[in-house]
């Protein structure tokens, strides 16, 4: 009991611990995207010669919330896709296909996100979309990897019990097994979550928007206090998003 007891605080420390860095990185990024004279003291403060210090078109809010729709649009559809397609190879009638489904997600990775987009400009057009496309590829191999990973993992024991039992596939494919899965599904959408909010910077080189808009400005301008605003707000996005993906691993697991 006294084991059990210490575990558990500790437990309970740990979550509050993670609680409140995540209250602190939300604090600072609302803090640093809502306020101008925040951004251009600590901007100055860092890069006093520079005679710019926020974008001269777009807030850093505004490219900030195309930079995260982009994201999590990108992760979903990877995520929707990803695990479908693991759950149909793992099944019987789709383990004869598991292994070339899976080299052919390898194959796709191989592709940087830039060549992607441009081989989706002509077809996709000027904008979001060529980005979208890219980063729903480029997202797609940890989850459907982790998919299959996390199904093939689950113990016959727990397959035959469920059967056992009566449940229909469905059943135990939802009931029994899905839960057994879920700690590697979950690490693939969190790995393709860190990537994409990192490579959708690539998305304003083609009018996508988000926040390469002012890192590209940036550099344009030789001017690296732009270029620091835009990757400030990345890394915090990438902290919080770390901080809220353990959270979620915390209370949704078995």
């Amino acid at each position: 009991m006294k084991l059990y007891s210490k575990s558990a605080k500790a437990e309970d420390t740990n979550l509050t611990k993670r609680v409140l860095l995540l209250a602190l990185l939300v604090t600072l990024l609302l803090l640093f995207m809502l306020s101008e004279q925040v951004q251009t003291l600590i901007l100055s403060f860092l890069f006093p010669s520079e005679g710019r210090y926020t974008h001269s078109r777009k807030t850093i809010l505004q490219m900030t919330g195309e930079h995260i729709m982009l994201t999590l649009l990108a992760t979903a559809l990877a995520a929707t896709v990803g695990v479908l397609i693991g759950i149909a190879v793992t099944r019987k009638g789709g383990q004869d296909f598991q292994i070339l489904i899976l080299r052919l997600n390898a194959f796709i990775q191989t592709f940087p996100p830039s060549a992607v987009i441009i081989l989706a400009y002509p077809v996709l057009g000027f904008g979001w979309k060529p980005a979208l496309l890219a980063l729903f590829l480029y997202s797609l191999f940890p989850i459907l990897g982790n998919t299959v990973v996390g199904f093939q993992s689950v113990a016959p024991e727990i397959k035959e019990s469920a059967r056992g039992m009566g449940m229909t596939a469905l059943q135990q494919l939802w009931i029994a097994e899905f839960p057994q899965a879920w700690p590697m599904i979950l690490t693939g959408i969190r790995h393709s979550y860190i990537l994409n909010l990192g490579t959708a910077a690539i998305a304003a080189v083609i009018g996508g928007g988000g926040l390469g808009t002012i890192i590209i400005s940036g550099l344009a301008l030789r001017n690296s206090a732009l270029v620091l605003s835009g990757t400030i707000v990345i890394s915090l996005l990438a902290f919080i998003g770390e901080q809220v993906f353990l959270l979620l691993s915390r209370f949704t697991r078995t």
